[in-house]
């Protein structure tokens, strides 16, 4: 038996499955794009939404769910995700 794993969006705070969610993920004090959700370090995730990616983005949400001031790096990163999806 395969048990759904779910977590919560940092923008709109529902939840859902896993595999239906962006994550970004912070491996050695770098924030990435973990598209395949294969990187190790702590995580935070995003419905893949148009909502929740451009909320996520002019809020800045992430500085929040990491507790850290991120550059905009991160953002450019999710901002060309949403064009490209």
């Amino acid at each position: 038996m395969h048990i759904k794993q779910e977590r919560r969006c940092v923008c709109c705070r529902e939840a859902h499955n896993q595999a239906e969610m962006l994550r970004v993920a912070k491996v050695n004090n770098e924030y990435l794009l973990d598209v395949k959700q294969k990187l190790q370090g702590r995580g935070a995730y995003i419905c893949k939404t148009d909502k929740c990616l451009e909320t996520t983005i002019k809020k800045k949400l992430l500085n929040r769910a990491f507790k850290s001031n991120l550059d905009n790096s991160i953002y450019i990163q999710l901002g060309e995700y949403e064009k490209n999806n």
